[in-house]
């Protein structure tokens, strides 16, 4: 019977999950919200690029809020974006092709490119929201309504916001480059001598725990503008991601929430948000400037080695807080789970931060990195935290007890062995 309750469990989980397997490049994805009465704003892109005979991998995990529009549209083209000016840099500055003995020339100006593709991404959506608005504290509420269902599309995608999290990596000749935008994760998984894996990550997490993040964001106003960060740790107590792409309620004047974004359909079902408008005194306060670096992955190169990319959603599980030790937070790096996750063997160390058994090769026949994370995370071989993952009135909040919350997830898990 605990076979059967086991596998069940497992059934409801993996069918809320959409996931993808690319076997060729091994990449392995999975995007997971278990409450059928949410949609999930989380998003994965993978694509396979061949710029002057090399091949490229772009991996990118997007963290939407507020709906869905924005975090759609990034996830859709901010990679044709990044595509085009990778071609348009490499073509004019290194026609011949990167190779060892021009990258660390070259690096740079792709480093700077990916940077500013980023920011100008970002600004496009700004842009064509002032170009059909330049002036909303001209509307009164039935203009406001009708300019939104003549562009639904370009008001909410500026309201909305992502985060990102981003890898290219050059297949051919070993490079790669990390990007970030908020507070998901990109970083690099690699087995020790002693056979034991480790994590590094490879770009900042912009969140305002970070200390060098909290400073930017205060210094950049004025203290007689108010307080920029309330004690929960949220701009003007609103959001708690310093960076994303959108966000325009916190990037432009206050008029455009006063006056558009609060008739947008979050703007109806959470109509309170107007309160933050007379906060937004100096913006931007939240910024799209990405984090990007450049590593050289020669010396890591193999099946064993693993680019891992994930949502905040992993770190809410790992947390525990609001999941399955409620009130008391396990302190573990999330990036340290996951990394250990992907081993061959179970770890009793991070079976006992989880609080439960796992099998590292979760997904069984299905052969999924990403779900065996996402699967020893949920519970690994606990059928009753599996059970209660998908129980739609543990979810809901209609059972007694302490609240109980899944984010959205989503994870990618690339190994660099070659093809």
């Amino acid at each position: 019977m605990s076979d059967e309750r086991l596998h069940a469990a497992r059934l409801r989980i993996t069918s809320r999950c959409v996931r993808h397997k690319a076997k060729r490049h091994d990449m392995h994805s999975a995007r997971f919200q278990p409450n059928d009465n949410k949609a999930n704003e989380d998003a994965v892109a993978m694509n396979v690029w061949n710029i002057q005979g090399d091949k490229w991998l772009c991996l990118a995990v997007f963290d939407g809020h507020g709906g869905r529009t924005n975090v759609a549209h990034t996830a859709h083209n901010l990679s044709v974006a990044l595509e085009w000016r990778l071609r348009y840099v490499l073509h004019h500055d290194v026609p011949t092709g990167l190779d060892r003995t021009n990258i660390h020339r070259y690096a740079p100006n792709i480093t700077a490119s990916l940077k500013r593709g980023i920011e100008k991404f970002d600004q496009s959506i700004g842009d064509a929201l002032r170009n059909i608005c330049p002036n909303p504290a001209d509307l009164d509420e039935q203009q406001a309504r009708k300019l939104i269902d003549e562009h639904y599309d370009i008001v909410c995608r500026a309201f909305e916001g992502t985060t990102v999290a981003l890898a290219l990596i050059n297949v051919s000749k070993r490079f790669m480059w990390a990007a970030g935008v908020g507070d998901s994760t990109v970083a690099l998984s690699t087995v020790g001598e002693d056979g034991k894996r480790r994590a590094q990550r490879l770009c900042e997490i912009h969140t305002l725990r970070n200390p060098r993040e909290f400073f930017r964001a205060t210094m950049a106003h004025k203290s007689k503008d108010g307080p920029v960060v309330s004690p929960d740790d949220r701009i003007l107590g609103w959001t708690a991601v310093p960076r994303s792409i959108g966000d325009f309620s916190l990037k432009l004047d206050a008029s455009y929430l006063t006056h558009l974004f609060r008739y947008t359909p979050y703007g109806d079902s959470h109509p309170t948000i107007v309160q933050f408008a007379p906060k937004i005194v100096t913006p931007p306060y939240v910024i799209a400037e990405p984090s990007v670096r450049f590593t050289d992955l020669d010396a890591v190169w193999g099946a064993q080695s693993k680019i891992v990319l994930f949502t905040d959603g992993v770190d809410t599980l790992v947390d525990g807080f609001v999941t399955f030790t409620p009130g008391k937070r396990s302190g573990a790096d999330p990036l340290d789970v996951v990394s250990a996750l992907l081993a061959d063997e179970a770890d009793p160390r991070i079976e006992e931060i989880l609080g439960h058994k796992i099998e590292p090769r979760w997904s069984r026949d299905e052969q999924n990195r990403a779900i065996d994370v996402l699967g020893n995370l949920l519970g690994g071989t606990n059928v009753e935290r599996l059970e209660k993952v998908t129980d739609q009135d543990a979810l809901a909040g209609t059972v007694e007890g302490p609240p109980f919350y899944i984010d959205d997830v989503s994870i990618i898990v690339c190994g660099l062995g070659d093809d």
